[in-house]
């Protein structure tokens, strides 16, 4: 019962770890960039998504379908965060994910590629960028520039123009691993479920080993006992010193005993006697083997009751 419950409760806390995970961009999504970005972020309301550009990506498919989901991911934008990696060339469905991100690392030496002036419309349509010189959307449209494409490097030294925060503008990566709010609240709530199971491991470990009140476990395997042989009808005295102790259930052989508010494993050690009945006063000794963990029972010294009251 209390391991199943363990179980249960370890279950428990691994479905929570893997709910509160940041999601990271899955790899099988395909299809049009619509289709694509609503894959991605279909739990962008509540996790963060990474997408790392490591190949060139379409801006496909109908201005209908990119104008819904673009729509839906500014929303919540800042949850969004898109990677260009060293060497690698975004495509013109690369680079509408940078405009709607809200946290854009880019490498110095990325490529990224310019949008014609109809896609850049299309994505001041959805306020996805401001309409003006030194905007990011301007930055990258091929009317504010040569070329097809513009380097990582070009757009780091633009920051002032694009008048943008620094951190916008993350590039290549360090050698430091930097956490955001979101890895550093998983890791405090993480430390403490495996706090919680641990100390429920022990409370429950401890329950088993070290009864403290109530009748001892009807199924409680009784282990053999070495005891010096005597004669019937012959009385068995202690050979230590004793402690009174009340008997708690039937001493055939063994039982339970009550020691200072805590039950005790014991065995009946006068077999010139009879047990005593539950409830009975007994004077209890240490076993004769070092090691044992069980009590011999006597009958109580003289001008003892015999009975607890």
């Amino acid at each position: 019962m209390r391991r199943s419950l363990c179980f249960t409760v370890l279950l428990g806390l691994l479905i929570a770890l893997v709910s509160a995970a940041p999601t990271h961009a899955d790899e099988s999504c395909d299809g049009a960039f619509a289709d694509r970005l609503k894959c991605w972020t279909r739990d962008i309301e509540d996790h963060a998504v990474t997408i790392t550009v490591d190949r060139q990506l379409s801006f496909d498919g109908t201005p209908g379908d990119r104008k819904t989901v673009a729509s839906t991911v500014l929303g919540s934008r800042h949850n969004l965060e898109v990677q260009v990696p060293d060497g690698q060339t975004t495509g013109e469905g690369g680079t509408a994910l940078l405009v709607l991100a809200g946290h854009r690392l880019v490498h110095p030496e990325a490529r990224i590629t310019r949008l014609t002036l109809s896609q850049v419309a299309e994505l001041e349509g959805v306020d996805a960028c401001a309409k003006g010189p030194g905007d990011l959307c301007d930055l990258v449209s091929t009317g504010s520039g040569s070329g097809k494409e513009v380097r990582g490097i070009d757009l780091i030294n633009a920051q002032d123009i694009a008048g943008l925060p620094e951190s916008e503008y993350s590039l290549a990566p360090s050698d430091e691993s930097g956490l955001g709010y979101e890895d550093g609240l998983l890791i405090v709530v993480a430390t403490l479920l495996v706090l919680l199971l641990i100390a429920f491991y022990f409370a429950v470990r401890r329950t088993r080993t070290a009864p403290a009140s109530g009748p001892a476990p009807a199924d409680e395997p009784t282990r053999a006992l070495r005891t010096t042989p005597t004669r019937p009808g012959r009385h068995r005295a202690p050979s230590g010193p004793t402690r009174p102790a009340v008997v708690r259930t039937d001493l055939h052989p063994q039982g339970y005993v009550e020691l200072d508010r805590v039950l005790y494993r014991a065995v009946w050690a006068d077999p010139g006697q009879a047990p005593p009945s539950p409830g009975s006063r007994v004077d209890v000794t240490d076993g004769p083997e070092p090691d044992s963990d069980v009590l011999h029972a006597f009958p109580p010294a003289a001008g003892r009751h015999a009975h607890a009251r």
